[in-house]
């Protein structure tokens, strides 16, 4: 009776003792406090856009041959023969401007050797001057301008042209007003056969 209590103990602890080793020597599992939580996103990365490629150019060449690429230069050849050289050819003379002849009244001139009227020169002068109205210029002392115009049989004045400007737009313009306000001048006499008689009219400025 007493063998079989020291044995039920010597197994109790024996079977306290192996408890114990298994403890030491197996580690305990990790508590959930001890484990460390990562969280991962995942990113979709943006699509590239797609390269464009340039539109492949459909061109079709022709082939020229020598004869036909000749055919324009032979042409534009023949189209400079056919053109008048007028840069080799010498311009025509320009024509010489008409004789003047001078009259009894200095501020005029006819195309006229023979006009026998002095009268109507002196009505037509009169006239004329009677509507030349030119003020006082600061520094200017002397100005002309001579005034080309043709008086038909009526009286009419034609083909107003300045002859010699006087370079002074101003007396210029007078001039012109002038022979506007003249027009028309007395007929041309009877016994002149001409149809117009050309007049080198001067008008003159002088202090």
């Amino acid at each position: 009776m007493a063998r079989m209590i020291w044995a039920s103990g010597f197994l109790h602890l024996a079977v306290i003792a192996g408890l114990i080793g298994l403890n030491t020597w197996w580690p305990a599992p990790a508590s959930s406090m001890d484990q460390q939580v990562y969280r991962v996103d995942l990113v979709t990365l943006n699509e590239s856009p797609p390269v464009q490629r340039p539109p492949a150019i459909d061109e079709s060449f022709e082939v020229v041959s020598k004869k036909e690429a000749a055919a324009p230069q032979e042409e534009a050849a023949l189209a400079l023969e056919r053109t008048p050289r007028l840069v080799a050819e010498e311009p025509d003379p320009l024509p010489e401007a008409p004789q003047t002849f001078e009259t009894d009244s200095p501020e005029i001139r006819l195309d006229e050797r023979n006009f026998e009227y002095p009268y109507y020169l002196g009505m037509m002068q009169r006239k004329i001057q009677q509507h030349f109205n030119m003020p006082r210029m600061l520094g200017v002392t002397q100005l002309e301008t001579v005034i080309y115009f043709r008086v038909v049989r009526s009286g009419r004045i034609t083909g107003v042209v300045i002859e010699r400007s006087s370079s002074n737009a101003v007396f210029d313009l007078a001039a012109q007003r002038a022979l506007n306000l003249a027009d028309p001048l007395p007929p041309l006499p009877e016994g002149y056969r001409k149809s117009y008689l050309g007049v080198h009219f001067a008008f003159q400025y002088a202090l």
